[in-house]
């Protein structure tokens, strides 16, 4: 045992190795400590994710670069040996390296980023890291009926940009239209109806109009966009069984199903107060005749 740790000890790559580990110890515990007190100091959430992220990414930098400085003299045979294994390594690890491309491709060319809410391989949710091998996001909605966390986190591979589409929520306009149905009676005074629609929505996402107007004009300087309609809109149809009221509105991509529950109220508390005016419509048969009934003597001839 002492002849091989001596022999080891003698090896002319063994105290470089030895200052590789200790330089990547120190980077890493810098990088630990440093991580920390972003934490301690930083009280923006976004600003504090990224400088994690770069403090990682500087800490990845130096060991590489130490590694470099440090078998600077053994490069020539470490590249023939990279360069015999390229192809197997490359084959073995594609999916791997996709990730790596997949991860270039959102961070430099902005296909979500942290915070914002997306579908990606089928997975709705927000963003809450981007790693080079995978984006981790809290998912919504499956067995929950609404665009609220279920409580699950999901990593899906970086890769996935290449074969799905991404679909973002929140990116460049952050609002959604969202429409609500009601269906009413046909003897019911659809005017009055509608205006109980359009002063509920005025109350419940006259906010939002705004907001959504100012962003609409800044995202129509960046992508040919005809302008649209982003203030609330009414529209009826109707048939043989009842009228069918229809409101259009824009709604933050967040609060989709808390704006709905106000608005459903609102339209409740409208159609209350209408004292008969406005009646919602339900599935109904009518009978205008009935057929004959067979007397007792038929009845009897029956069973005869």
């Amino acid at each position: 045992m002492d002849i091989y740790l001596a022999e080891l000890v003698r090896h002319p790559y063994f105290f470089k190795a030895l200052q590789a580990i200790i330089a990547i110890i120190l980077i890493k515990l810098l990088v630990l400590f440093s991580s920390r007190a972003v934490v301690t100091h930083i009280e923006d959430k976004d600003l504090r994710y990224k400088s994690r992220k770069l403090l990682g990414m500087l800490g990845y930098l130096a060991m590489f670069a130490i590694a470099m400085i440090i078998f600077n003299e053994q490069m020539s045979n470490i590249t023939v040996i990279i360069g015999a294994l390229g192809v197997g390594v490359g084959f073995a690890l594609r999916e791997v390296i996709q990730s790596l491309m997949g991860w270039l491709v959102v961070s430099f060319w902005g296909l979500y980023k942290p915070g914002e809410r997306i579908q990606i391989g089928g997975i709705m949710g927000d963003v809450i890291d981007i790693s080079p091998l995978n984006t981790t996001v809290m998912e919504c909605g499956v067995w929950v009926k609404s665009d609220m966390y279920n409580g699950r986190l999901v990593r899906v591979s970086n890769s996935v940009v290449f074969k799905d589409p991404v679909i973002n929520y929140s990116a460049d306009f952050p609002f959604l239209w969202d429409e609500i149905v009601i269906q009413i009676r046909t003897d019911s005074d659809h005017r009055l109806a509608r205006r109980i629609l359009n002063e509920a929505a005025l109350q419940c996402v006259g906010d939002v109009d705004k907001e959504s107007s100012k962003a609409w004009r800044t995202f129509a300087q960046h992508y040919r966009v005809e302008d649209a309609q982003l203030t609330p809109q009414v529209t009826m149809s109707f048939d043989a069984n009842w009228l069918e009221l229809t409101l259009r509105f824009v709604v933050d991509c967040r609060s989709r199903r808390a704006t709905k529950d106000k608005l459903f109220t609102l339209i409740l508390d409208g159609i209350e107060a209408s004292q008969g005016q406005v009646r919602i419509a339900s599935a109904s048969m009518q009978i205008t005749e009935f057929p004959p009934l067979a007397s007792n003597e038929v009845v009897r001839k029956l069973y005869d």
